[in-house]
Formats: C-alpha cells, structure tokens, sequence
C-alpha cells in the first residue's frame, strides 16, 4: 500500500522511489533513518527517510523489546499537533508511506528554514549577547516547553540542538524558535512525572553544557506551567541532568 501527499506541486509528478532515494547531502545517518539535505528548483528542503530494519527488529519493536524509529508518520502527525498550538516548525512539503509485509519505507520533506542557528550554537560561538537577550532566549525556550507540556505533548529528546532560532528575531528581541526532530514525539491524555523530569532533565542537561543554567533555572522556576511539580521533583530533574552531563563529558570533554 501506497501513501503519498505533497503540498507542493513541484514534487507531486516525482514517484515515491525518486523522491525516497533522492541525492544530497548527508547530515545524519543512523541503521534504519538518515537525514539529507537537497536542493530542488534553487530551492534548499531536508528529507527524513526510514526503513523498518530486519524482521527480528520488527517483532522487537513491536513487543516493546527494542525501541526504535522506524516510520515517518509519527514526523507527519506531529507537524499537525505542533500546528494545533502555536510552535512553530519547518514547512512541511511531502509524505510517503510504502507498506510492504517485510519492508517499509517512509518519509518527510521540509523546507530549509533561512537564517537560522541551532541555539546550542550559538550559545557557544556568541559571547557578545546581552543579558537581557539571554532573558529572553531562556524565557522564550520556557514558553515553549510550556505549550509542549499543557497540551500532553513530549518530545522525547529535548536538547538545545532541536531549537532553531530565527537569528532576524534576536535583533528586534521577539525571539523566534523552531521546533525539529519528532520522529518520538508523543500526544498524550496525561504526562507521568517519569516523562516529565526526563524531559526537563534532558534540557537542563543541554543547558549545564551549552548555556547559562542558573539563569535558566531561575526563568524555570517562575515561569514553567506547573510550578508545584517543578517544586517537588527539580532535586530528580537535577540529578537527572548531572548523569547526563558526566556522561557526556566522558565521551566529549
């Protein structure tokens, strides 16, 4: 079975294989899902492309055994969630989705977003922003996980890196993010705290490495949408992101 939708009509005569095995340039490649950047008609977009991976992988996953990615349709459903309540994302262009018993392929087309900058990046390479520019950076950042959290929303790998901020937004200080990555995200009638202080301590961990934690702290524990939790488990949150940390120190430096 067979699923194509494109909202651009410059891909909509392109058959699934062509654009599923489309030429660019490799940003990240893992067993079963790789990124590339492409240019198509002068113009910049990214492909996530999946494969299911062996039959054992299959049965795996679906047991709960292994846990791993191996469709784009969580990607295409998130655009929508994400849509639903005001954060905002790369446009989306194209979806595919072949079924087949023992192999499928998937995948999602964005546009390259311009002028942009991951934030974990530019809290490293920018030394000459001002204290009231990093104020608004951590409160922006706060917002958002805001909206992710009240509406059941969990990302599942929360980092610095899955923010792209619109660098023309830093100038006129209304910072802009967007929003990448959500082949994990999840929609929920209701979050455990488990999730929760993964989540938060995921992005404190990114934080402690990249950015200014304190002052981060400090917007948190003002600003965030259930301050009663935050209370009682920042001490779990915490030690979840100093695991973290050492661990990638060890590996990093």
């Amino acid at each position: 079975m067979l699923n194509f939708f494109s909202n651009k009509q410059d891909f909509q005569n392109f058959s699934f294989d062509q654009l599923f095995n489309i030429d660019g340039l490799v940003i990240r490649s893992g067993k079963n899902r790789e990124t590339l950047e492409f240019i198509h008609n002068k113009k910049k977009y990214y492909i996530k492309r999946f494969k299911s991976g062996s039959i054992i992988d299959q049965v795996l996953y679906r047991l709960g055994v292994k846990n791993f990615c191996n469709d784009a349709f969580n990607e295409y459903q998130a655009y929508a969630f994400l849509k639903d309540i005001g954060i905002l994302t790369p446009k989306l262009v194209c979806f595919g989705n072949e079924q087949k018993l023992l192999n499928n392929r998937t995948f999602v087309i964005s546009e390259k977003i311009s002028n942009f900058i991951q934030l974990d990046t530019f809290l490293v390479t920018n030394n000459n922003y001002s204290q009231q520019q990093q104020t608004n950076i951590y409160s922006e950042l706060v917002n958002m996980v805001n909206k992710l959290h009240t509406n059941g929303i969990i990302h599942h790998d929360l980092y610095l890196c899955h923010f792209l901020m619109d660098l023309n937004s830093l100038k006129n200080n209304k910072i802009r993010f967007y929003l990448i990555d959500y082949h994990r995200l999840e929609k929920k009638t209701s979050i455990s705290n488990t999730l929760l202080i993964k989540e938060l301590g995921d992005l404190l961990f990114s934080i402690k490495y990249f950015g200014n934690h304190k002052l981060f702290v400090k917007i948190l524990s003002k600003k965030y949408c259930d301050l009663e939790f935050l209370n009682s488990n920042f001490k779990f949150i915490d030690r979840r992101a100093n695991q973290l940390l050492n661990k990638y120190k060890k590996k990093y430096g």
